[in-house]
């Protein structure tokens, strides 16, 4: 999961394959309705995939072991 965590989900260089699995792993939305999605609305779920992998991150750094 750490590969999904550490891969920015608005980056303009993601193929429209990667911004698929990126709200299809992180918000769970079915792929066929994924598909069917706006530019729009893609751009939208796209940032909020972001807020969500930076709730995550911030969890895995939160419940590292402290040096």
């Amino acid at each position: 999961m750490s590969e999904v965590i550490n891969k920015i989900a608005t980056d303009k260089g993601l193929t429209n394959q990667e911004q698929n699995w990126e709200i299809f792993s992180v918000l769970g939305m079915k792929w066929s309705e994924i598909k069917k999605l706006s530019d729009d609305d893609k751009t939208f779920l796209l940032s909020k995939v972001e807020k969500v992998k930076e709730q995550m991150r911030a969890q895995q750094f939160a419940g590292a072991p402290q040096q």
